[in-house]
C-alpha cells in the first residue's frame, strides 16, 4: 500500500506527512480529543481523515496546512493573538529590486545593519535576499566563465543574475503570534500582508524583545 503524501507545494513551515501525523496522535492522545471530532473542529471529512491514517488516501495540501496551523498554535506556548496585537515598532519597509546590483544591495545590508532585504520585482513580492546567501556566492560562483576576478564580476551582477533569492514566508496580519513565530524558525523574516499586499516584515528580532 503506497504511503499518504501531500500535494507539492512550498509551506513556511509544513511537516512531513509522518511528522504530521504522529503530532494528530499526540495531541489526540494529550487533548482527550478523538481524530473524528478533530476533523469536525476543522470541518473536515471524517471519513477521509480515517483514509488517511489507514494509507488509502492521499493527505491534500490545504488540509495538511490547515491541520498543521491548527496544531501548532495549540502546541505553542505563544498566544494566538493576531500578530499585528504584538508589540512591534513600525518599520518602513526598506526593499530591493530583482534588477539592483549587488554592490547596490551589500551597500543597503551593511548600512541599515540588515540581515535580509525584501525583493520586489516592480510591484510584486518574490522572496528576500540575506547576507548568508550573497556569502555563500562569493564563495561559490554560479557560473564557470566571467571577465577579470570573481569579485568585480559578482559586485557588476544583478540578484537575479546572481541567483541570490530565497523564498519566503507572508502571513496576513491577522495570522496567529505562534504561527509566524513558527515560520521565523525557519526564515530571516515574515513578510505580513494586508488585502494581499505586502506591509511590513516582523523578525526574530521582534520576537526576542518577548523576553527583554
Amino acid at each position: 500500500m503506497a504511503p499518504a503524501t501531500t500535494t507539492k507545494k512550498s509551506h513556511p513551515f509544513l511537516p512531513s506527512l509522518e511528522d504530521l501525523l504522529r503530532m494528530i496522535e499526540d495531541w489526540c492522545k494529550s487533548s482527550g480529543v478523538t481524530k473524528s471530532q478533530l476533523a469536525m473542529l476543522l470541518d473536515l471529512d471524517r471519513s477521509a481523515m480515517t483514509n488517511v491514517f489507514s494509507g488509502r488516501r492521499r493527505l491534500l495540501y490545504e488540509e495538511a496546512e490547515q491541520i498543521s496551523d491548527y496544531l501548532m498554535q495549540r502546541l505553542s506556548p505563544l498566544p494566538n493573538d493576531p500578530i499585528k496585537s504584538l508589540s512591534i515598532r513600525p518599520r518602513e519597509l526598506v526593499s530591493v529590486q530583482l534588477t539592483d546590483t549587488i554592490t547596490h544591495v551589500a551597500s543597503k545590508l551593511v548600512d541599515g545593519n540588515f540581515n535580509q532585504l525584501p525583493v520586489f520585482d516592480g510591484k510584486n513580492y518574490v522572496g528576500i535576499t540575506t547576507d548568508r546567501i550573497i556569502l555563500e556566492r562569493l564563495l561559490h560562483p554560479n557560473r564557470a566563465k566571467f571577465s577579470g576576478s570573481w569579485v568585480n564580476a559578482l559586485r557588476k551582477m544583478t540578484l537575479k543574475q546572481a541567483e541570490t533569492i530565497e523564498s519566503s514566508a507572508i502571513y496576513p496580519l491577522d495570522a496567529s503570534i505562534s504561527s509566524v513565530g513558527n515560520a521565523l524558525i525557519h526564515f530571516y523574516a515574515v513578510m505580513l500582508s494586508e488585502n494581499d499586499s505586502p506591509k511590513t516584515i516582523v523578525t526574530r528580532w521582534d520576537y526576542l524583545k518577548l523576553l527583554c
